[in-house]
């Protein structure tokens, strides 16, 4: 896999595209793992996946009773929730932008 379709990878997982639908739609040429590899060498997080840890980590956080162990979740969620958001932000102008285009 070249360094263009690992972005393009990248970006789609960032907008929030399921891994499963990349592969499907977009890179068929590609296997899962491979896709999967692309999204989180490059430190990229899907929406999808991103919404399933702050799940499990809030689900962890409900049973843990370490105060530290308590901190360290809810440090944690909250830096991805924060990662959501700013991938929103960035989606919106996207959006934005092409609209624009569109409407020329």
């Amino acid at each position: 896999m070249n360094k263009k379709d690992q972005t393009a990878i990248r970006a789609l997982a960032q907008e929030g595209k399921q891994i499963s639908k990349i592969m499907e739609q977009d890179f068929p040429e590609f296997e899962y793992w491979e896709i999967y590899e692309a999204v989180h060498d490059g430190g990229g997080k899907s929406a999808l996946g991103v919404k399933r840890t702050i799940a499990n980590r809030l689900t962890t956080l409900s049973e843990t009773r370490k105060k530290g162990e308590r901190t360290e979740i809810i440090e944690e969620v909250e830096e991805l929730v924060w990662h959501l958001y700013d991938s929103l932000k960035v989606s919106q102008k996207k959006l934005e932008a092409i609209r624009k285009a569109l409407n020329k």
